[in-house]
């Protein structure tokens, strides 16, 4: 079995890098006249109408519900609309300065839309990004939500970075993946059942709408042994997080 000696971190996106989970991408709805730059009641319960006529999982119905926006009311996206949410984006503390000098193989692994991550200003430091894509209209204007980036297929993801650097699919050793919630537990359990590490992160104020229920994925990852660290997600040198992520 070959080893690998390169270090490659994979980072979950939203409240991993960031610091708060809502992603960002989903600005241009207020196309529609929601407020698509934070979690927010009336958005939710949009959702949650929606989901009493649609079949599918959480993940499946979140998309399709933005997918539709678009569909059911012939609507265009330009990519400046898409990448309007990039200045609400707010990184988490040191990240900036970690990415730009890490020695590292860097990737991110998010349910996330891939357009929106790859154009990011961040995007030329990460040596591949995965997610969620986008459909096209004949113009390259966005029409739609494609193939979603699932917990199972985030394994794919993994195994796909994993051949890209000479990597059998099933050896993590000197793999990181960083992730903050119930999304990347399946991620987490792959890389760590396979020699990697899995490594929790988490907001130092723990404000976040959705804390509890993430620490409770942490506990029961935790439980089960999958969590191999688990610290506050600050990049800054010398942090915990930085030591692990440069070790």
């Amino acid at each position: 079995m070959k080893y690998n000696n390169e270090l490659i971190n994979i980072f979950d996106f939203d409240g991993t890098l960031t610091n708060e989970t809502w992603p960002k991408f989903w600005v241009w709805v207020k196309k529609f006249g929601y407020n698509g730059e934070k979690r927010n009641d009336n958005l939710e319960n949009a959702l949650a109408e929606y989901r009493k006529n649609h079949i599918g999982n959480s993940l499946e119905t979140f998309f399709a519900f933005f997918h539709d926006l678009l569909v059911n009311n012939n609507e265009l996206l330009t990519y400046q609309e898409l990448m309007e949410g990039e200045k609400y984006i707010k990184y988490n503390p040191g990240f900036y300065d970690f990415i730009q000098t890490s020695h590292s193989k860097n990737y991110i692994v998010s349910g996330g839309l891939t357009e929106f991550l790859k154009n990011l200003k961040i995007a030329n430091f990460f040596d591949g990004i995965y997610g969620t894509t986008v459909q096209h209209n004949v113009n390259g204007l966005i029409s739609g939500i494609g193939e979603i980036m699932t917990d199972d297929k985030k394994i794919l993801a993994i195994q796909d970075i994993l051949k890209n650097n000479g990597i059998e699919d099933n050896n993590c050793h000197n793999v990181n993946y960083i992730g903050d919630g119930y999304s990347d537990s399946i991620a987490m359990t792959f890389v760590h059942n396979n020699g990697g590490k899995a490594i929790f992160v988490h907001q130092p104020n723990e404000n976040d709408e959705l804390c509890d229920y993430n620490n409770k994925i942490y506990k029961t990852l935790n439980k089960d042994g999958i969590i191999d660290f688990c610290c506050v997600a600050d990049y800054t040198t010398n942090s915990i997080l930085f030591n692990l992520l440069n070790r």
